[in-house]
């Protein structure tokens, strides 16, 4: 929890240091994440998830560092074993090319932490893990600041469906 305190803190303090003319964004939506075990038994976790960005807009084309939070909602089993997430934080840097005045695509390497806990058979034990991770994904604008967005990424062998809300201010 404290490292999540700290990344949060450098985060707000960098963006802070920017224009206050920024075009800042809020995002939430929900998180899925797949993995195959192996050929018999896979896990399917859900999240909640908020997120806090910074859009650098270049005509047709955005960059945006952004930070997303979140905390698992529901659990998976396998081989006996409950699993569920605890939380995640993922930083990235989106690059966005707007095909038109309402749909935009993206690609965004990201750099995240998964914290996920165990138990069955009387133990349990929790576990979180650093990794890099490429996503891609699409953009529709609702209105001059509101967007919808499905976003898949992977992280080692974990596959990420994130569907959000984004609000530009």
């Amino acid at each position: 929890m404290k490292a999540l305190i700290k990344t949060l803190g450098c985060c707000l303090l960098l963006t802070a240091s920017m224009s206050a003319n920024a075009d800042w964004s809020v995002s939430g939506g929900f998180t899925s994440f797949q993995d195959d075990i192996d050929s018999s038994e896979s896990l399917s976790l859900g999240a909640l998830h908020g997120g806090l960005g910074y859009t650098f807009d270049r005509g047709n084309f955005i960059f945006m560092p952004e930070l997303r939070v979140g905390f698992g909602i529901g659990d998976d089993s396998a081989y006996g074993v409950d699993v569920e997430v605890d939380n995640f934080v993922i930083a990235s840097l989106r690059g966005q090319y707007n095909i038109n005045d309402s749909f935009g695509i993206f690609v965004q390497p990201s750099y995240g932490r998964l914290e996920v806990s165990a138990s069955g058979s009387g133990a349990s034990f929790s576990n979180d893990d650093w990794e890099t991770g490429i996503g891609t994904g699409a953009s529709y604008k609702l209105g001059k600041n509101a967007s919808i967005e499905a976003m898949y990424e992977q992280f080692d062998s974990a596959d990420v469906f994130s569907f959000s809300f984004r609000y530009t201010f």
